[in-house]
């Protein structure tokens, strides 16, 4: 083969290829024709759930796999850009603090978004470390009612139950 690359003489003969779908839909084989119904319905299901702008992103691809890979590289990102998301929201855990003037509602909305956020991107954390969370983001102000809230078990006082005490406090 390198002689005949080298000396521009290669063979004239062809390998034969594995034959792909036939051109006529008559010549299918069940399980052809199988999986081409299998697509047509996903495919359906997809153009009917999306916008007409969303339609435009999608309509050149020619397979339901292709569909999904570009809606998927639209709505969530690349690996790397997940990636960077879930860094900025554990950031934001880290850090998060009520804010002057926030209210006990307002701090909950807040922090609400940013573990929903993590926990749809497969990073949870459990309601044991969001109320510890939460009851370190208080100021010195709410000192006595943090203190008597942590002389409880943390893993036992759920996070609903956490939102209700602070409210009533």
């Amino acid at each position: 083969m390198d002689n005949a690359f080298l000396t521009g003489k290669l063979s004239t003969t062809t390998t034969t290829q594995p034959p792909g779908d036939p051109e006529d839909i008559d010549e299918y084989t069940d399980e052809q024709m199988s999986v081409v119904q299998v697509n047509a319905k996903a495919r359906n299901l997809l153009y009917n759930v999306i916008s007409g702008e969303e339609y435009e992103k999608i309509s050149s691809c020619d397979t339901t796999k292709e569909i999904w890979d570009k809606l998927e590289v639209t709505y969530e990102g690349t690996n790397k850009v997940k990636e960077t998301h879930i860094n900025m929201l554990v950031h934001g855990y880290e850090l998060f603090q009520m804010k002057q003037g926030e209210s006990i509602k307002e701090i909950f909305t807040r922090f609400n978004k940013i573990i929903s956020d993590l926990k749809a991107f497969g990073k949870p954390y459990s309601s044991g470390d969001q109320v510890r969370k939460i009851l370190m983001s208080l100021p010195t102000t709410w000192e006595t009612k943090v203190v008597a809230l942590e002389s409880q078990d943390l893993n036992k006082l759920y996070y609903d139950d956490l939102r209700g005490d602070l409210i009533a406090f």
